[in-house]
């Protein structure tokens, strides 16, 4: 797959799409060491992911609904079986990822955030190259306290969000975007 192609044909899947099979660790690692050569200024390599598989996964999982419980119970709302489903849903991911940002004051924040991104998006294509899929998620609590102690971060380190991966059996969605014409001002 030429690189035109691979990032033409990058989707998000979802985890009410995957089969549950496990993602070998040579494919996982393989995507990380793309995830590594993501461009950095001053070579600070701001990324930083916390993977989760297995027990650890299912753990972070159930932290997720105890979070979401809580916050159904605040607005005085009832814990549904249908809200259960969505996380039940998630237990067929393969593995999940936190990705968070190290700001190591080297440059100001809006870099090692970008660097950070650039880090996932390269991870994305090297993990669906191989076979394989996922998403990044902003939700679950990311951006809470509770998250950022539960994944151990420091103080200058912020989560930016979860890569849930897996497999599927069934077609990859199409997409659909806007004209770049519609987005893109040429001055000449």
């Amino acid at each position: 797959m030429d690189i035109q192609e691979a990032l033409l044909s990058r989707r998000s899947v979802y985890p009410k799409q995957f089969n549950g099979a496990i993602i070998p660790e040579e494919v996982l690692d393989t995507a990380l060491e793309a995830a590594n050569w993501a461009p950095t200024h001053k070579r600070t390599q701001p990324w930083r992911f916390v993977v989760y598989h297995g027990d650890s996964m299912q753990a972070l999982i159930d932290k997720w609904v105890h979070l979401a419980q809580l916050n159904v119970s605040l607005r005085g709302e009832e814990w549904t079986d249908t809200l259960q489903a969505k996380y039940d849903l998630m237990r067929n991911c393969s593995h999940i990822l936190a990705i968070a940002c190290h700001y190591t004051g080297l440059v100001p924040e809006v870099e090692e955030t970008c660097a950070t991104a650039a880090a996932v998006q390269n991870f994305w294509l090297s993990l669906q190259a191989q076979g394989y899929y996922g998403y990044w998620s902003t939700g679950n609590g990311i951006f809470t306290e509770e998250i950022h102690h539960y994944l151990g971060l420091s103080e200058n380190e912020k989560a930016l969000g979860y890569f849930l991966t897996g497999s599927t059996d069934g077609p990859v969605p199409p997409s659909v975007r806007k004209p770049v014409s519609e987005l893109v001002r040429k001055h000449y």
